[in-house]
């Protein structure tokens, strides 16, 4: 998962715009580098209807900003075994569209009302 964003200004400038739009957003930040652009948080537990959802970013600014998604849910696994084995985590890079709708798309408006300008690609 991941999106695209264009800012105005530099890197120094859009750096503390983006982490205090992740701190208002409760996202633990484990590596902050002004120096290179890089920010990466720690995984966010979102408690949805279909069970545990977690969420971490990597934010890599350079003449974009891009935010990429690494997340990891609770999935229901059945069949002949341990019986404690019956809900695993399973780590995906692209979350099911149902979910990246409800944790992930958020950040595109988060980010915009903050100046950045959402590049649309196609597929």
């Amino acid at each position: 998962m991941n999106i695209n964003f264009q800012y105005n200004g530099s890197i120094k400038d859009i750096m503390p715009t983006i982490k205090e739009y992740l701190e208002s957003q409760e996202y633990d930040i484990i590596h902050y580098a002004p120096e290179s652009g890089f920010i990466l948080t720690d995984y966010k537990l979102f408690k949805l209807n279909t069970g545990k959802v977690f969420l971490a970013l990597s934010i890599n600014i350079n003449d974009l900003v891009v935010v990429v998604g690494m997340g990891k849910y609770e999935i229901v696994t059945s069949g002949i075994g341990n019986p404690d084995d019956i809900l695993k985590m399973k780590t995906v890079d692209k979350l099911p569209y149902r979910l990246q709708k409800k944790i992930f798309l958020p950040i595109v408006d988060g980010l915009e009302k903050r100046g950045l300008k959402l590049i649309k690609t196609r597929r």
